[in-house]
């Protein structure tokens, strides 16, 4: 199966600021933040691409701004306010958002360089418009007969040397934004290409300077990156681990994309037959649970059952899932010290087996167990996901299934392998850079003097904020609908199939144990046939509802394969 997610998501980091900048936010400024997992991304390697293109929009942006405050002292007003109208109609030409656009985790402090790039516009535009005044001013008083010769003299002396300073700065702001676009294409159409992506330097470069520009920055995060090994390998789980995942927010299974029609059905457990009264057969959970896994296993035997037999590679695991609110909460319990034992680093990415037989046999109200089942489809592109849990006491058997799907990444990020390799397209986006240049100048103000730092936490207290994680790589590049109609029908297919093997093996289980199934079938009917969701309200006796977890279908996008 080829695997493309990483080398997107590389060329990604270094066209989308926004994302760029989320990636580093959220996996390199917290240091003691839970990081979930992406499948099929080399975490390593898009974090150093991401740090690297911000620290080449630092250094560019800087050397902008110096120019551009040149620029503001030598040309005359109506010079710069020509400038200006042009740059607006450039602007609202070509679609760009003429508003500040921050990443979404911004903190009080990250928001100080977005307030400083205002006032420094807004003085440079009083200063504008002051010498535009000035120059009218001037026109007027030099206008009568006798003085105008003196005046047109003394206007050429001073002006020659200004003239020669503006054009060379104009020429010199260009000369950045067009390095910085042909840098970039490079990038986008030789390193990142398949044929020749690599995640570290080989024996020869692409181009010139190639990792010079890689590797921008990565001093300033060497702690940081270091936990992210650029050779990682998506390994399976241990099976006598379980893997944590301490969310912030209201999505628990961060990584694993949106929630896809979950449900849920309380089941009262009755002898079969004529109903004498007689004890049921007692079972533990963890036999339900791993013959529910066995099943769902075998699923993938038939090539026709799917296609390119992807339910063949289908993945299960133990998930330990943990609101990051609530284990701050309990931060002094035996069982939150489990997890976190380290208050000033991350939370533990694996438990042992002995916490998850205590959870599946006494779950708690912020810290549950799941067992999981993944399947990779159409390259790793589209990621199937499922979650399963049972409640049980000599009673009632509790059943909750959420599947989650990962949609495709962003078809903008795609685009790089159609993108040639020779080509006028760096020289027109920096023409129209420079014509836009003005109305880009709070922002690149704000990209050059901006800072990431920390959230905020005094002595003695714990933000929750800074452990849990709110979403992973791929979710910030992923779009929220699949590309083609097969996509939507494969996403139908695994999660349908997968869904009526749990049922159907769930009714042999409990007909084993000699309890009747007649109400299971039922509701299991309900779930197949009517297709149950968690909308709010109850639907029919025992299926339960849990609120807002319902997101809707998948949707197919127009024309972005």
């Amino acid at each position: 199966m080829r695997d493309d997610t990483t080398r997107f998501l590389c060329g990604a980091a270094h066209r989308d600021e926004e994302f760029a900048d989320s990636a580093i936010r959220e996996y390199l400024v917290e240091a003691t933040r839970s990081i979930p997992r992406s499948p099929g991304v080399n975490s390593g390697a898009v974090l150093r691409e991401a740090v690297a293109a911000r620290t080449r929009r630092k250094v560019r942006d800087g050397v902008l701004l110096a120019l551009a405050l040149l620029v503001l002292f030598v040309a005359s007003g109506t010079l710069l306010g020509v400038w200006l109208v042009v740059a607006v109609i450039a602007a609202l030409g070509t679609g760009a958002r003429l508003a500040l656009n921050r990443p979404r985790r911004g903190t009080p402090h990250s928001r100080g360089p977005v307030v400083l790039g205002v006032i420094a516009s807004a003085i440079a535009l009083f200063f504008v418009l002051y010498k535009y005044i000035a120059e009218i001013e001037a026109a007027d008083r030099y206008s009568s007969r006798y003085c105008r010769p003196r005046y047109e003299e003394c206007a050429q002396d001073s002006s020659g040397a200004s003239l020669a300073v503006l054009i060379i700065a104009i020429a010199l702001i260009f000369g950045v934004l067009l390095a910085d676009r042909v840098v970039t294409w490079l990038l986008i159409t030789k390193s990142f290409r398949r044929a020749g992506f690599r995640t570290s330097r080989g024996e020869q470069e692409l181009w010139r300077n190639e990792w010079t520009t890689r590797r921008l920055g990565h001093s300033s995060y060497a702690e940081a990156l270091a936990l992210y090994t650029i050779d990682e390998e998506d390994e399976p789980d241990d099976a006598d681990d379980a893997q944590v995942i301490v969310y912030h927010g209201y999505r628990p299974f961060v990584g694993s994309g949106t929630m896809f029609e979950p449900w849920s059905m309380a089941l009262p457990l009755k002898p079969a037959g004529d109903g004498t009264g007689a004890p049921l057969p007692g079972f533990a959970l963890p036999e339900l649970y791993d013959a529910i896994t066995a099943e769902l296993v075998k699923t993938g035997r038939s090539p026709s059952l799917s296609p390119g037999h992807r339910l063949s590679e289908l993945k299960t695991g133990d998930r330990v899932v943990i609101s990051s609110v609530e284990l701050i909460d309990h931060v002094e319990d035996a069982e939150a010290r489990i997890v976190l034992p380290d208050k000033d680093h991350s939370p533990q990415t694996a438990v042992r087996r002995s916490v998850v037989d205590d959870l599946i046999a006494r779950p708690m109200e912020w810290m549950r167990y799941f067992r999981s089942f993944q399947v990779e489809t159409w390259d790793r592109d589209v990621v199937v996901s499922a979650y399963l849990t049972f409640g049980l006491d000599e009673q009632m058997l509790y059943v909750e299934w959420t599947p989650c799907i990962l949609y495709p990444i962003r078809a903008e990020h795609r685009k790089i392998d159609v993108l040639p390799a020779q080509s006028l397209r760096p020289f027109l986006d920096a023409v129209v850079d420079l014509l836009k240049f003005p109305m880009s100048v709070p922002k690149r103000f704000a990209t050059a003097f901006g800072w990431m730092r920390p959230i905020h936490q005094a002595e003695g207290t714990f933000v929750a904020e800074r452990y849990g994680a709110s979403t992973s790589l791929r979710e910030l590049a992923s779009m929220s609908q699949v590309d083609n109609y097969f996509q939507l029908t494969d996403v139908e297919r695994y999660v349908k199939v997968l869904e009526s093997r749990l049922l159907r093996t769930l009714g042999e289980f409990l007909e084993s144990k000699g309890i009747s199934v007649t109400e299971f079938m039922e509701q299991a009917m309900q779930v197949t046939s009517n297709n149950v969701h968690i909308t709010g309200p109850v639907i029919s006796s025992n299926i339960g509802t849990t609120g807002r977890a319902r997101t809707g279908k998948a949707n197919v996008g127009k024309g972005n394969s």
